[in-house]
């Protein structure tokens, strides 16, 4: 039996949120894996409401410390305003659905409705997925583009250096530097990047191992860090550069067996993992390798309004027509741009 249409919107209200039933095949998708949605899942941070996402940075030391004279030596402590405020907006983004109270489907079985429902959220939801996926794989141009600030804002390339060194700088359009903090004035708030040219040992492979160790700063007394968890990096590149260091590992292997493929998705340097990023792959043609610490660098999303569904609307000047509007507060934000690294073809 069908509903009436007095009806509708509560039973889309109470059935959204509970839909566990009805499968189809997918062919919408451009790219093959999605790495925001595998992020988002196991690296969000919820975040207290405000204005921004807020962190202190520790620039310097106070030079409080010297080796003393002798006796009746003179103390010459000082104090030093050592602190910097990171500062990152909230990017708003929405997507949603829409139907009409007298559509066809709404007198059917409500199995039927059901499966509609969930195909309707189900391509939002989509929607949504593609067009973070984008954002986390790009930058905005300057503070008025509305943009999520993805991993190329705050891991900068530069290939002035080949073999490598901290060069990445403020990010284009933002000359007070990225989350407020420019570069410039303060040096060490750059991430490390360099070039290469061959996709073997003695290029790519030997800069990567270089990265790693100059990246991996320790401080020696301990102190409450900003971060979540313990350091745990990763490598993001194209498969132009994934599939040559397959085939490298493949050849010093003599054991490979009747597996032709065996080091496939396998691929390992110094410990950390390489992933496929198709995104990259079409829209990036200096094949980067982008070396993350998820310790530091995080997706954010604000409390209460993370993916927030809101009760069926009616639409302007469509009295029959009901809106439904997913909503989302959120950013991406590295509080240590030093302990990351990006190499780029140079």
């Amino acid at each position: 039996m069908g509903l009436l249409p007095n009806q509708i919107d509560d039973f889309v209200s109470l059935t959204l949120p509970n839909i566990k039933r009805t499968t189809w095949t997918d062919l919408a998708h451009e790219y093959t894996e999605y790495v925001f949605a595998q992020i988002v899942k196991e690296k969000l941070v919820i975040e207290e409401g405000g204005p921004h996402i807020e962190f202190q940075i520790k620039t310097r030391n106070t030079q409080n410390a010297r080796n003393a004279s002798g006796f009746y030596d003179v103390d010459q402590l000082g104090v030093d305003d050592v602190m910097a405020k990171g500062t990152v907006p909230w990017s708003m983004q929405t997507t949603g659905f829409v139907y009409d109270i007298y559509e066809d489907v709404f007198q059917t079985t409500r199995e039927t409705i059901i499966r509609m429902l969930k195909l309707r959220e189900h391509q939002a939801l989509s929607d949504m997925a593609e067009l973070n996926e984008e954002n986390l794989w790009s930058a905005p141009t300057g503070p008025t583009d509305q943009r999520p600030m993805g991993i190329p804002f705050w891991m900068q390339k530069n290939t002035t250096n080949l073999e490598g060194d901290f060069l990445g700088g403020n990010p284009a359009g933002f000359t007070n530097g990225a989350a407020g903090v420019s570069s410039t004035t303060l040096p060490r708030w750059r991430n490390w990047t360099f070039g290469y040219s061959q996709v073997n040992s003695g290029d790519l492979i030997r800069k990567i191992k270089r990265s790693m160790v100059k990246t991996s700063f320790r401080a020696p007394i301990p102190h409450p860090e900003t971060g979540y968890g313990e350091s745990k990096y990763k490598m993001y590149t194209t498969y132009r550069v994934i599939e040559p260091l397959e085939r490298l590992a493949e050849s010093r292997n003599d054991n490979l067996g009747k597996d032709v493929a065996k080091y496939m998705n396998q691929v390992v340097v110094g410990g950390v993992g390489l992933q496929y990023v198709p995104y990259l792959e079409e829209n990036d043609s200096s094949d980067p390798i982008y070396g993350i610490n998820w310790k530091v660098m995080r997706p954010y999303s604000k409390k209460g309004a993370n993916m927030r569904r809101s009760p069926p609307k009616q639409a302007p000047n469509q009295r029959n027509v009901r809106q439904v509007h997913i909503d989302n507060f959120m950013n991406f934000c590295c509080v240590n741009r030093r302990l990351c690294f990006v190499g780029s073809r140079a």
